[in-house]
């Protein structure tokens, strides 16, 4: 916890326009701070905010480093349609990261993972629902459960026990038989029989225009976006400098929430933030053709399926590579390809194809704390698949952290020093 509050009215920069970002502003704003986001980019446009699938899954309460997951992983690779992909060249540099993902495979640390996660998503649909109310975008959200689709029994019994896990801690859901799948969901291929409704999920119409309608709320509350690009950032004895490529820019405190550009902030102010770019690949068609009526997962695949104002959006996946690295065309072609199978009679045509770099963490939990070095430096981020979901809660723990409003002792589980013993 900081050493005091932040009185109302100090100066804050955010950095990073992100749906984290947007939101973390939007939330220090309403409790008095003077705000000030930096970006180079339009907020939204940079990163997984502009085209993610629009999700918001309440009930993914488990690291994606489940028990066995080097099995799994192995089999994934070997499958040229897994989810799983590394490319060769770099996968040394990536050694690392995967040690410390294993590591939360562990069982004492996938439940402290789960349990972290479980926190944040036990508030996810209630904090979301609030803060896009407050922001008059109340019907930007829809609540449809999502259903997840299995291809084989031997999956979808095997997944059985993680979904009896989430009943017992309170994220509802039903099994889906093979009468209950066509019925609700008859424009996928009539291949699937197995499937799990979770009810504990909702999704946007759109997710890049929350994050612009978030802008408006924000800027109505006096919050600035500047299009600038900060270099570096350095604390002082109460406050903080920002190097930018206009000068310099001095506040009592800063947010880093910069996706997987995180890395570089928290090295300067000497903490360690063991992020990786978990790529994520789909298209969008405008004119599919036919309608979808809920989120779907296909569990198996690493796909998701929504239908956004902008489209039906379909894609997935994890490439974990250098952020910088060109997309892989191949994969677009795959993800097309998929499409079509799991949805017969689909219009491909004007599809938009887009890749996005997910700022991972090890244990999928996010960073959502004070820099132990620079005390007026703070992390709101390491999201991975869940920026959207998570955005609002996250939020509204930062700025408890930073107003001092709150001593909640649970929200040290997503302190950046827990990585400390991992370096």
């Amino acid at each position: 916890m900081p050493d005091k509050a932040l009185p109302s009215g100090a100066s804050i920069a955010v950095i990073g326009a992100g749906i984290v970002g947007v939101a973390s502003a939007y939330a220090l704003a309403r409790q008095g701070y003077e705000v000030v986001v930096y970006d180079p980019s339009p907020p939204g446009e940079a990163g997984p905010s502009r085209a993610n699938a629009g999700h918001v899954g309440a009930s993914d309460i488990h690291p994606l480093s489940t028990p066995g997951i080097h099995w799994k992983a192995m089999k994934m690779l070997m499958n040229p349609d897994g989810p799983l992909k590394i490319p060769v060249r770099g996968a040394i540099a990536q050694i690392p990261w995967f040690w410390r993902f294993w590591r939360t495979s562990q069982r004492k640390r996938f439940e402290v993972a789960t349990s972290a996660l479980s926190y944040l998503c036990s508030h996810t649909l209630t904090d979301t629902g609030a803060m896009l109310e407050s922001a008059s975008m109340t019907d930007m959200l829809l609540h449809a459960g999502c259903a997840f689709l299995y291809d084989t029994e031997q999956s979808f019994t095997a997944s059985k026990r993680i979904w009896a896990d989430k009943n017992a801690r309170g994220f509802d859901n039903e099994e889906m038989d093979a009468g209950r799948i066509v019925q609700d969901i008859p424009i996928i291929a009539d291949t699937f029989r197995y499937g799990v409704l979770s009810h504990k999920w909702s999704m946007v119409r759109d997710p890049l225009d929350v994050v612009r309608g978030l802008v408006e709320a924000a800027e109505s509350n006096g919050v600035i976006f500047q299009r600038i690009r900060v270099n570096s950032l350095c604390g002082g004895l109460d406050s903080v400098t920002l190097e930018t490529n206009e000068g310099k820019s001095q506040h009592a405190a800063a947010i880093v929430a910069a996706g997987v550009n995180s890395v570089t902030f928290a090295k300067s102010c000497g903490d360690f933030l063991p992020m990786a770019a978990e790529r994520g690949y789909n298209l969008t068609v405008p004119a599919p053709g036919m309608e979808l009526e809920l989120p779907l997962v296909f569990a198996d695949r690493g796909i998701v399926a929504t239908h956004l104002t902008s489209g039906l959006r379909i894609g997935g996946w994890a490439e974990y590579a250098h952020p910088n690295r060109p997309a892989n065309q191949n994969y677009f072609k795959s993800i097309a390809r998929i499409s079509a199978e799991l949805f017969p009679g689909l219009n491909l045509d004007n599809a938009n194809y887009w890749m996005g770099n997910r700022p991972s963490l090890p244990d999928s939990v996010p960073v959502i704390s004070q820099s132990p070095h620079v005390p007026g430096v703070f992390y709101n981020c390491g999201h991975g698949h869940y920026g959207l979901t998570h955005a609002a809660t996250s939020a509204r723990i930062l700025a408890e952290l930073i107003s001092n409003k709150s001593e909640d002792e649970r929200y040290r589980q997503y302190s950046i020093t827990r990585f400390s013993n991992m370096r």
